[in-house]
């Protein structure tokens, strides 16, 4: 992985020779490349990150996000970092699907057959962007669809995450261009062994009292134990005027009583009608529990993710959620300056904020089980 940054969001060709300089592609550069881009808003707003990924010869997938950090050193809000897989022995393939905005399913399964097909053999694995879309369960959506298309090949991404005071403008970036509603992917066919690892909420920090999910649509929970939702948010007072304290820096924990694993979902907002819009689908029947996150307990992620216990050596590409961040407060910069202190330029890696993480989790007999997760921290290494 070649990493560069820029803290330049104005002048396209400032912010170009920046990159280029810093990714000496006649010197590092091997047989086959694709790049990953994580940038402000404001890099796509004033085309600087357009400019940047044209001066590319290859294809560059990315997303906006709140910050970013990598090995490169930096780590801020306003910065554009370009992350560089190459490889003389790994081939890559990039897509762009369709609109998403009147389902997932369809556009997700598209995009990883169509890509797949710029491939001579089976990809070892994916690299997935995704959009951030309130009114649908897209990152729940997508894994499922892009499981089902490539009849499990591991999946590792994010959804877009531009937030200011509140979620404004998540964008996925395919050759330069930015789009609401769209995913870009790239696949990786080659000797690639890839490690994944989740650090997520602990349901330790659950409380005991569970509730059950009486009605819900799609990913909106509309009754609790028969009660409105806002009703049953407020009986434990976790609203006051009909608004929740703590939007997005709430867990809850959804067990489906299908056997497999509980899973956190953070709450995104509220309907009109008082119902509580989740990052992932709301399963009728579900017992829902209210957890908690402290900021030891995210520095703890950090410096277990920091030690790579599970990961290989390869380079690391690592997303966590946005609602981690948002507890943190004014210290917001300090999951991203654990990580750079614990891996201290040893380990090439790219960090981002996510509103939604992608990352398989290990099943029986060495293999992975593509998964969708919120409030996590994610790691990837390839």
């Amino acid at each position: 992985m070649l990493v560069a940054q820029t803290l330049e969001p104005d002048e396209p060709e400032l912010a170009v020779r920046d990159i280029l300089a810093q990714l000496d592609l006649d010197r590092g550069l091997r047989r086959n490349s694709a790049c990953i881009v994580h940038c402000n808003d404001a890099f796509m707003e004033s085309g600087v990150a357009k400019a940047v990924c044209e001066r590319l010869p290859f294809p560059t997938v990315g997303i906006n996000t709140f910050l970013n950090s990598s090995s490169g050193g930096l780590t801020d809000s306003m910065l554009l970092t370009a992350s560089v897989l190459t490889s003389d022995d790994c081939r890559f393939a990039a897509g762009l699907s369709a609109p998403m905005g009147g389902g997932v399913a369809g556009p997700a399964a598209r995009l990883y057959v169509e890509t797949e097909n710029l491939l001579e053999r089976r990809p070892a694995m994916g690299l997935v962007f995704a959009p951030f879309i309130s009114t649908l369960a897209t990152g729940e959506l997508m894994v499922e669809a892009l499981d089902e298309a490539s009849d499990g090949v591991p999946f590792f991404g994010t959804l877009a995450a531009d937030y200011t005071v509140s979620l404004r403008r998540p964008k996925v970036i395919h050759n330069g261009e930015s789009y609401p509603d769209r995913a870009s992917m790239i696949l990786i066919e080659g000797p690639v062994e890839p490690r994944f690892k989740v650090f997520p909420v602990s349901l330790s920090r659950s409380i005991r009292q569970k509730a059950i999910i009486t009605d819900a649509r799609d990913n909106v929970i509309l009754q609790v134990n028969g009660m409105p939702a806002l009703d049953f948010l407020e009986s434990l007072g976790l609203c006051r005027e009909g608004q929740i304290q703590g939007v997005n820096a709430i867990p809850l924990s959804l067990d489906r009583a299908d056997g497999s694993d509980p899973v956190f979902r953070t709450i995104v907002s509220q309907t009109s009608e008082g119902g509580r819009v989740i990052g992932g689908k709301a399963h009728p029947g579900a017992l829902l529990g209210i957890g908690a996150l402290d900021r030891e307990h995210i520095l703890c992620g950090a410096r277990l993710l920091s030690s790579r216990a599970g990961l290989s050596s390869g380079p690391l590409l690592i997303y966590s959620c946005l609602s981690r961040n948002i507890v943190l407060g004014f210290n917001y910069t300090i999951e991203a300056d654990q990580l750079k202190a614990g891996l201290q330029r040893r380990f090439p890696y790219s960090f981002a904020y996510s509103t939604g993480e992608i990352c398989p989790l290990p099943v029986r007999g060495g293999r992975w089980r593509n998964a969708f997760h919120n409030m996590s921290l994610v790691a990837a290494s390839v």
